[in-house]
């Protein structure tokens, strides 16, 4: 297909990610011709976007039903885009298009498949992430790649600062991907399935901070979890504590202590025993108040010792023969 024939392309997707994606596309040569919203957004980005360009909307329960097939057949799009869509495409709604359908991916494919891979990226310490632009085939983020980027992460960046970066960076690469495409220009780069890594979605209670732990580990998962996600959490005494923002510095000494004690109080926060260092806390809240500096005294045990609470609760349900 010729670069002078703009492409007709319908895009899935959800949030900052896919409006900021929408409002580039709609100021280049190619139309948008309909945007396919999540049953549930996160957000209403994406639509007030369309409807202000006047672009036709769809909010499918299944994607993949017949009635909404027949609906994509009727907008006849050449090529299809999805960004942060939640909803897994069959091979109908795949091959609809006649150029194929297009993956924005955050991970630098094929390591990083599956999903929060922004969250987990930073917990595993990367001093970078990737943005990838994959065909969509029947596998789970394993399609032919045309496009990556690879967008720093520094030692202090949370995840609220690496997820800003990676929108910031999406609606280009998209731009540039559709316009290889329409060139016949885009080159197919098959994904080495030897490589590959897979992450699943973080649940409920992946947030609780274990005191045994490293402090690299936990300043990471601090980092990885921070706004706009749900916060790191741990407990003092009977109150949920959500930890926002901590300091780690690899040169601090290892030593062995009680972990989750308090062993230092600074002006900005408190200094905290983990599995082999320290960890400096900043800010933190306490169960749904203001977010505060913490002045907690030396000695402050946060957390829960879980053999004691075990032997705890096996002496008061009396059971014969556990820890009694």
């Amino acid at each position: 297909m010729s670069s002078l024939q703009p492409l007709r392309v319908v895009l899935y997707g959800d949030g900052r990610w896919a409006a900021d994606t929408l409002q580039r596309l709609a100021r280049g040569s190619h139309r948008v011709v309909g945007v396919v919203l999540r049953s549930r957004p996160s957000d209403s980005a994406l639509m007030e976007v369309a409807r202000k360009l006047g672009i036709r909307v769809a909010q499918p329960d299944r994607v993949n039903a017949p009635e909404t097939l027949a609906m994509l057949a009727e907008w006849a799009p050449d090529l299809g885009i999805s960004i942060a869509y939640d909803q897994i495409l069959g091979g109908t709604a795949i091959r609809l298009p006649p150029l194929g359908t297009l993956n924005l991916h955050a991970g630098q494919l094929p390591r990083y498949r599956g999903r929060n891979v922004i969250n987990w990226a930073i917990l595993n310490g990367e001093t970078e992430i990737g943005l990838t632009l994959h065909y969509i085939d029947e596998g789970i983020d394993t399609g032919d790649i045309i496009l990556q980027r690879t967008l720093p992460i520094g030692w202090t960046d949370g995840y609220g600062e690496v997820l800003d970066r990676v929108v910031a960076a999406c609606p280009d690469l998209v731009a540039e991907g559709i316009r290889l495409v329409a060139n016949g220009a885009a080159e197919r780069r098959p994904q080495p399935s030897a490589d590959a890594t897979y992450f699943g979605g973080r649940s409920d209670g992946d947030e609780w901070l274990d005191w045994n732990d490293t402090s690299t580990n936990l300043y990471n998962k601090i980092r990885a979890i921070s706004r706009p996600g749900p916060g790191a959490r741990t407990l003092l005494g009977a109150d949920l504590i959500i930890v926002w923002r901590a300091t780690y510095d690899p040169a601090w000494p290892r030593y062995l202590a009680n972990v989750g004690q308090v062993v230092g109080r600074r002006p900005d926060g408190v200094v905290v025993k983990t599995g082999d260092s320290t960890l400096w806390l900043h800010e933190v809240q306490v169960g749904d108040g203001d977010p505060m500096v913490p002045d907690w005294p030396v000695g402050t045990r946060l957390g829960v010792n879980s053999l004691a609470l075990l032997h705890r609760l096996a002496q008061s349900a009396a059971v014969p023969g556990v820890l009694a």
